[in-house]
C-alpha cells in the first residue's frame, strides 16, 4: 500500500497559488515550479471531498426536516474557475478560497429558503453569509450563499459554500452561465459586454418582481424590450469557422 501523502500547509497552498498568478501573468516560463505548483492545488481540492460529501449529507438532512419540495446537488470547483478565480482576485491567498467545495439547494419559493437557510445557521454558524435576495449583485444574481466549515477525514476543518435558490433564482442562473460560455465570460461575476449585462439584470428584476406575486411595471417590461436590441448581437447563434 502506497503511503499517505503529506498534509499540506497553509504556506505550500499560498505559496502553489502565488505560483500560478505569475504564471498566468507570463512572468515564468519553467515548467517545473508550475507543474509543482498545480499538483498542490489538485490535492487541496480533492481534500474537500470529504468535507463536502457531510455538507451535502446534512443539507438534503435539514430539507427534509423542513419538508419542502428541493433538489440538492454538489459540486467540486473546476481546475479551471480555480485559476480564473486567482487571477479575478489578485490579493486572495488561495488558503483563503472559501468556495472550492460547494452544494445547493433549489426551492419552489422563498419562504422554504429561508426556512432551511435559518436551520442551517443555527446548526452551522457561518464563517460567512452573503444575501443576494436583499441585495442582489450587479449583473442580477439573486441567491443565499452561506459559508460552513465541516471536518474532513483527518478531522481538519474545511470551508463548504452552501447556495440557497429558488427556482426561479436557477433558472436566471442557469441561463446566464449557458451565455457566459457562448461570450466566453463570467456574466454572473458582472464581467462581459454592458449591453448584456445590463438586459440580464432588468430580466432578474423582473423576475424578482413576479416571483412575490406583483406586477412587473410596464416601464420596465419595455425597458427589456429595448435593451434586449442591443443585447441581441451576443444572443444570435453564429455559424461554426
Amino acid at each position: 500500500m502506497a503511503p499517505p501523502e503529506p498534509e499540506l500547509t497553509t504556506s505550500q497552498v499560498n505559496k502553489a497559488g502565488r505560483t500560478l498568478r505569475r504564471w498566468m501573468r507570463g512572468e515564468i516560463t519553467d515548467r517545473a515550479p508550475v507543474d509543482a505548483a498545480l499538483e498542490v492545488i489538485w490535492q487541496y481540492r480533492a481534500a474537500h471531498a470529504y468535507s463536502l460529501a457531510k455538507a451535502t449529507m446534512g443539507l438534503r438532512s435539514m430539507v427534509k426536516t423542513e419538508r419542502c419540495p428541493m433538489e440538492v446537488s454538489q459540486r467540486m470547483k473546476r481546475m479551471t474557475t480555480i485559476l480564473d478565480k486567482l487571477q479575478r482576485e489578485p490579493t486572495m491567498q488561495l488558503a483563503n478560497m472559501q468556495d472550492i467545495g460547494g452544494c445547493r439547494a433549489v426551492f419552489q419559493t422563498i419562504s422554504q429558503l429561508r426556512q432551511v437557510e435559518q436551520r442551517l445557521k443555527r446548526n452551522r454558524p457561518p464563517l460567512r453569509y452573503s444575501d443576494y435576495v436583499v441585495r442582489p449583485r450587479a449583473s442580477g444574481y439573486r441567491g443565499v450563499h452561506v459559508i460552513v466549515g465541516y471536518d474532513d477525514a483527518d478531522y481538519r476543518q474545511r470551508a463548504i459554500e452552501v447556495q440557497l435558490r429558488t427556482t426561479v433564482m436557477h433558472e436566471w442562473a442557469i441561463t446566464v452561465e449557458r451565455l457566459s460560455g457562448r461570450v466566453r465570460d463570467d456574466l454572473k461575476s458582472g464581467r462581459g459586454p454592458d449591453e448584456l449585462l445590463t438586459w440580464l439584470a432588468a430580466i432578474s428584476e423582473a423576475m424578482a418582481i413576479e416571483e412575490v406575486g406583483e406586477v412587473v411595471p410596464t416601464s420596465l417590461i419595455t425597458r427589456i424590450s429595448d435593451l434586449r436590441t442591443h443585447a441581441l448581437p451576443y444572443l444570435e447563434v453564429r455559424p461554426n469557422g
